[in-house]
């Protein structure tokens, strides 16, 4: 297969990669060859059915799900996760955020102050890919083809009711302090590796978390630092088809869960920055009316082309020079170029501040001259 090893589709997100590569949505293949796709398809959109319910309740799935990490070579349950979340994406219209290189940069030296509460934490969308900006030092492990760079990762909510299935673990519940007499909310987390520098663009890595939260007023990082403790533990993977993380894999997954909590704080923002490309749009209105040697042109440009919302600004915020140092003398030199770092926080106002909102302080570069040259943000142009 040519485009295995097509180079323009390595860098890719996960989502549109994989049809891309394939040359049709194999999720849904998988799902409708086997013939149990009528009895999936209630359940990809369903608010209350996590990706771990379906897979141990639709009737059907498991039983795919053991042919599948039992068939390919390397491969586990997770992997079969990331099949089922491509899916749930698919049904939901493929909503895709990406987020800018200076975002990233940003975000990346902004802290998570610690009276932040768990309630901000949350995404605007039920399911969505999370496009993180490349290259980056965050990173996936796979067993059999090492460290990958992290592209993004699928993100879903859920709304569970009290004795909900997900409390059926007693370990877990006390691990996280959940009371199984009352709802929680799911954050599924299922983080995926880019196949650059590896054997072909479907050698990738992937790896499922999933965040609950019930005190929606508890400071959020101690809400990830519990999980975090408990993705130690191996009872965190006590299910057929999984294994627990080693501890050097769990310490990759913990940068990365606190940049996506970064970025789904900035998109509560009353002011992010947001732009909705529609570059696949584009190219299907163009397509339509044509003949079919004209058509064909286009459909060469469909593989690589995805709709997407481009968050944050296309640039780094201009440097600070340092007080009293506007000479250019000894004093001048002697500052090294660095970021003054920043946080989000919380925003009394109101009558009687009884109200809240996200803030934002953002981080400052301090002296940068040409040392953050290297940080280059992309142009993004609305077609």
């Amino acid at each position: 297969m040519d485009r295995l090893n097509d180079a323009s589709l390595m860098s890719l997100p996960h989502p549109v990669r994989i049809d891309a590569v394939l040359d049709q949505p194999m999720d849904t293949l998988v799902f409708e060859t086997t013939g149990v796709m009528p009895a999936l398809k209630p359940y990809l959109t369903d608010g209350q059915a996590t990706t771990e319910w379906i897979i141990n309740h639709v009737p059907g799935i498991y039983a795919i799900a053991e042919v599948h990490f039992g068939l390919i070579g390397g491969a586990n349950m997770g992997s079969f996760v990331l099949t089922v979340v491509r899916a749930r994406l698919r049904a939901h219209g493929d909503p895709i955020v990406q987020v800018t290189p200076a975002l990233q940069a940003m975000l990346t030296e902004t802290d998570l102050a610690a009276e932040l509460p768990a309630g901000f934490f949350r995404s605007p969308y039920p399911m969505v890919y999370i496009e993180l900006a490349r290259p980056n030092a965050l990173q996936v492990a796979n067993k059999v083809s090492g460290l990958h760079e992290c592209e993004g990762a699928y993100i879903g909510t859920y709304e569970l009711p009290a004795g909900h299935e997900v409390f059926r673990t007693a370990a877990r519940n006390r691990a996280l302090h959940l009371d199984p007499t009352k709802p929680v909310r799911v954050i599924e987390v299922v983080i995926t590796g880019s196949p650059i520098g590896k054997a072909n663009a479907l050698d990738d890595a992937s790896q499922d978390i999933m965040l609950l939260v019930q005190d929606e007023d508890e400071c959020l990082r101690a809400v990830l630092d519990r999980h975090i403790a408990w993705f130690n533990e191996p009872a965190a993977y006590a299910h057929p088809g999984m294994a627990p993380l080693d501890p050097d894999d769990v310490a990759l997954v913990k940068p990365v869960v606190e940049q996506l909590a970064k970025v789904l704080l900035y998109l509560n923002l009353t002011d992010a920055e947001k732009l909705r490309v529609t570059e696949r749009s584009d190219l299907l209105e163009k397509i339509r009316g044509l003949g079919p040697k004209k058509a064909a042109k286009f459909r060469r440009r469909m593989a690589g082309a995805y709709d997407r919302i481009v968050i944050g600004p296309a640039a780094l915020p201009e440097p600070e020079e340092p007080a009293g140092t506007g000479g250019g003398g000894e004093a001048h030199r002697s500052i090294k170029a660095h970021w003054r770092r920043g946080h989000f926080r919380t925003i009394r106002y109101g009558e009687g501040l009884a109200k809240r909102r996200l803030g934002w302080i953002k981080p400052v570069l301090v002296n940068a001259g040409q040392a953050f040259g290297s940080v280059k943000a992309k142009a993004y142009v609305v077609r």
